[in-house]
C-alpha cells in the first residue's frame, strides 16, 4: 500500500469515528472497499437483541441443567437412603428438593443468576407440560392517590410512604380468570419470595391453582424487591394493586386477599394499612415474625427449606429488606413493628382469616402463636396444619402429599 493510501485510509477512519460519535456507524461491504452508512440506534438495537438472545440461551441452559441434577441427586436419595420423612412420596421429596434447591441459591450471592433461571423458566416447563386453558390478561397498574388516612396507619413509615415514586412503566399485572367466571369476587395475590425474588409471571401456576380452587378470578402483581427496593416499597406497590381492584369495580367486601410466605405477611400488612374490611384472607405459610428463637426453628431445621432470619448479615433477605435505606431505624424498633411482624399487630376487625400451614415447617410455632394472639383479640382465624409437609407446599410443581386437600378446603373456606 502507498503512503498517500495509508494517509488517505487514516483520514477515513478518522472521519467514519467522527461520525460515529455523531450517532452514525459506517459498515464496509466486503473488500470492495464501500462503506454504508448505518443509523447507530438500529445497531444498538441489534446488539441488544443478541444479547438478550445468548442471556436466554445461557438461562434455558441453567435451568435444564439444574433441574436435571436436582432430579438425578432426588432419585439417588430416595432410592439408596429413602425419603427425609418416612411417609413422603418420591413426588413429596422431588417437590421439597426442588424448593430446597432455590432456596440455597438464594442464600449465596454467587448462585442468584442460577436461583433466576430456575425461577423463570421451571414454572415455564411445568406449564408447557400441564398447560392451562385459563384465560389470562397481562397490563400494568398506574398511580393511584394514597390518602392520608392509610398513609397515618403506616406508623415509622408513613414518611417514606410518602416520598415513593411510582415504577415509569407502572406496575406488572395478570389476571387469571377460572373457566366459568361468574363469581362477583376477585383474589388478590401477593407472591412470596423472601422480598427479594418473585415476579407474577414466575407464580402464574399459583394463581391457576388459586382461579381453580377458589372460582374466582385472580390478580397478582409484581411488587419491586429487596436489596434495590427496600421497605415500605413493596408495601406501596400492594397498596397500588388494591386500589387498581377498587378501580375495576370490586367492592372490599369482594375483595380476598392472599399471599404466601412475605406474600402472607404483605397481604397482612396491606390490611393493617387499608383496615378495609375484605372478603378474607388466606395466607400460605405466612412471615409473621422476622426472629428465630421458637423451637420449631430448631425441630425442623433438617427438614424445612427457609434459613434462620438474621439482620445482622448483609446476605439475610430480611437485612436486604430493612437494613439498607432504614439505617436510623433500630433493630428493636423494626423488629417490633406491626407491619414487618404482624405477630404484634392490633387484629382488632381482622376479616375471615384462613392460615394453612405444614406440620414439618420452621415457622410453624411463629404461626402458631400468631394465631393464638389473634384468636384472643376475637379475630376468626382457621388454622389447618398439615402433617409432614413443608413451607408453601401447596406451590409445589409435582403434586405433593395433601395438596388436592389444602386447595379444596381453599374452595371450602371461600364458599362457606
Amino acid at each position: 500500500m502507498k503512503a498517500s493510501d495509508v494517509e488517505e485510509l487514516s483520514v477515513l477512519e478518522g472521519e467514519l469515528e467522527s461520525m460515529h460519535k455523531k450517532g452514525r456507524v459506517y459498515q464496509k461491504l466486503g473488500a470492495s472497499g464501500i462503506f454504508v452508512l448505518k443509523d447507530k440506534t438500529l445497531v444498538e438495537a441489534e446488539t441488544k437483541r443478541k444479547l438478550a438472545a445468548v442471556r436466554e440461551i445461557h438461562m434455558i441452559a441453567t435451568a435444564t441443567f439444574s433441574l436435571l441434577s436436582v432430579v438425578t441427586w432426588s432419585i439417588i436419595r430416595f432410592t439408596v437412603w429413602g425419603p427425609t420423612i418416612s411417609v413422603w412420596t418420591y413426588r413429596t421429596q422431588l417437590s421439597h428438593d426442588l424448593l430446597q434447591f432455590m432456596a440455597t441459591c438464594s442464600a449465596f450471592p454467587i448462585l442468584h443468576q442460577v436461583n433466576q433461571a430456575c425461577l423463570e423458566y421451571w414454572p415455564r416447563l411445568a406449564q408447557y407440560i400441564n398447560p392451562s386453558r385459563e384465560p389470562l390478561t397481562q397490563f400494568q397498574i398506574p398511580q393511584y392517590q394514597l390518602t392520608e388516612a392509610d398513609v397515618e396507619r403506616a406508623g415509622m413509615w408513613s414518611n417514606k410512604l410518602r416520598a415513593i415514586s411510582h415504577p415509569p412503566l407502572g406496575i406488572d399485572a395478570e389476571c387469571t380468570s377460572p373457566i366459568s367466571d361468574t363469581s362477583q369476587y376477585i383474589v388478590l395475590y401477593v407472591h412470596g419470595g423472601a422480598y427479594t425474588m418473585g415476579s407474577a409471571r414466575q407464580y402464574r401456576s399459583i394463581h391457576i391453582q388459586m382461579a381453580r380452587a377458589s372460582q374466582m378470578r385472580v390478580l397478582g402483581f409484581s411488587y419491586r424487591l429487596a436489596p434495590t427496593h427496600t421497605y415500605p416499597v413493596p408495601l406501596y406497590d400492594a397498596y397500588m394493586a388494591y386500589k387498581h381492584v377498587r378501580y375495576m369495580g370490586y367492592a372490599d367486601t369482594q375483595i380476598v386477599v392472599a399471599g404466601d410466605s412475605a406474600g402472607g405477611n404483605l397481604a397482612l400488612a396491606l390490611w393493617q394499612l387499608t383496615r378495609a374490611t375484605f372478603h378474607a384472607l388466606v395466607l400460605f405459610s405466612p412471615r409473621v415474625d422476622v426472629v428465630s428463637f421458637r423451637q420449631s426453628w430448631k425441630t425442623y431445621n433438617h427438614i424445612d427449606i427457609l434459613q434462620a432470619y438474621d439482620i445482622q448479615d448483609p446476605v439475610s433477605p430480611i437485612h436486604q429488606l430493612l437494613v439498607p435505606n432504614n439505617k436510623s431505624l433500630s433493630d428493636l424498633d423494626v423488629l417490633s413493628d406491626p407491619f414487618v411482624a404482624p405477630i404484634h399487630a392490633d387484629f382488632t376487625g381482622l376479616p375471615p382469616t384462613l392460615v394453612q400451614m405444614g406440620g414439618a415447617e420452621v415457622m410453624g410455632d411463629d404461626i402458631q402463636e400468631f394465631t393464638k394472639r389473634a384468636r384472643m383479640q376475637g379475630a376468626h382465624i382457621e388454622l389447618q396444619v398439615y402433617d409432614n409437609m413443608f413451607h408453601v407446599f401447596q406451590a409445589s410443581l409435582p403434586k405433593t402429599q395433601h395438596l388436592d386437600e389444602a386447595w379444596d378446603n381453599v374452595h371450602a373456606f371461600l364458599h362457606s
